[in-house]
């Protein structure tokens, strides 16, 4: 039962006790104090179930275990536990700014078709190349003149000249980076596409309403929660970015980390994603779509290389993975 102006913010972590204490302690001080915390733990062997335990005197909190591995099972047993009237999917690296919880509930509140709302998540400097995104893109503005104008292909092509929009999907499959820089807070108030990963919140009785988040994704489950945005859209609701909805994301390398390198899942998801909402119907999407594969696919091929990590290639199968599991979910589901 859905307990009104309740939040039910979700936490998955494994191993990261470090960065999750810093976490609970952010939320320890936000101005808005009716909320849940539901941490889906996967087999934490840390201090984990200690800062747990530590922290539950101070507020309400749930701590769920997880037998199987994956980011989708996890944000479904959080959902399945949530009380509140809204459901918030965030990270376990994350910090969140006083004033978050309040502004959140607010947004929301304005008009009853905001399905979703999202802010800025801010990465600072120091973390930035913990993310092969950033390292790129950092390629692109410093390195050798190879670099630069790849960067300029990346940019003025696949982001369409503007790389700091907020929370957008661009026609190739790629999605904006702006609401991971500190222009993000002086953007205004706008209706976008995309929640942020780590900065998600919706209302909890329509994720109910579409089923939760798609189980069908696989590996660490990219883009399950892009999924679950669109079809929010999808029942006539807006997503909103509201810049003073903000948190620094820190990105660690801790726990779930080792799992990022599964090229051939993080393929098959991305082509799924893609067909299913962006779509390639147009001339021009379709000739981006195809470039921007191509392009994935060399950044696989580079990493290989460079890290000398055959696995990487899997994402060159997955071409074909993703494709074949996109027939077969569109079959199932007529």
């Amino acid at each position: 039962m859905i307990n009104k102006s309740l939040i039910s913010i979700f936490i998955p972590t494994g191993n990261r006790a470090k960065s999750l204490k810093k976490v609970l302690k952010s939320l320890c001080k936000q101005t808005y104090k009716k909320f849940e915390i539901l941490v889906v733990d996967y087999k934490s062997t840390d201090e984990t179930p200690i800062i747990i335990s530590d922290y539950a005197k101070k507020f309400r909190i749930k701590f769920i275990k997880q037998e199987k591995k994956g980011l989708v099972g996890a944000a479904n047993l959080a959902l399945q536990k949530a009380g509140g009237e809204f459901f918030i999917r965030t990270d376990d690296d994350v910090v969140m700014k006083p004033y978050w919880l309040k502004t959140i509930y607010e947004t929301f509140r304005k008009d009853e078709k905001i399905g979703g709302v999202t802010g800025p998540t801010v990465v600072p400097k120091e973390y930035l190349l913990n993310r092969d995104l950033f390292s790129f893109e950092n390629k692109f503005q410093t390195g050798s003149a190879f670099w630069k104008i790849v960067g300029y292909i990346y940019i003025n092509y696949f982001m369409e000249g503007r790389p700091y929009r907020v929370s957008h999907w661009f026609d190739c499959g790629a999605f904006s980076l702006g609401s991971n820089y500190k222009s993000a807070l002086k953007e205004p108030v706008q209706e976008i596409n995309n929640l942020e990963a780590c900065n998600w919140s919706v209302q909890t009785k329509l994720l109910r309403q579409i089923g939760g988040f798609d189980n069908s994704y696989g590996g660490l489950g990219e883009y399950h929660e892009a999924d679950a945005a669109f079809r929010i859209q999808k029942l006539g609701y807006k997503l909103i970015f509201n810049p003073k909805i903000f948190l620094n994301h820190c990105p660690s390398q801790d726990g779930f980390f080792i799992d990022r390198p599964s090229s051939y899942s993080r393929m098959v998801n991305f082509i799924v994603f893609y067909l299913r909402y962006i779509k390639p119907n147009s001339i021009s999407k379709f000739i981006k779509f195809l470039s921007y594969l191509s392009f994935i696919n060399c950044y696989y091929i580079f990493q290989s290389i460079k890290y000398r990590q055959l696995s990487q290639l899997g994402a060159l199968a997955g071409n074909i993975g993703g494709l074949i599991k996109y027939l077969k979910l569109s079959y199932n589901n007529k």
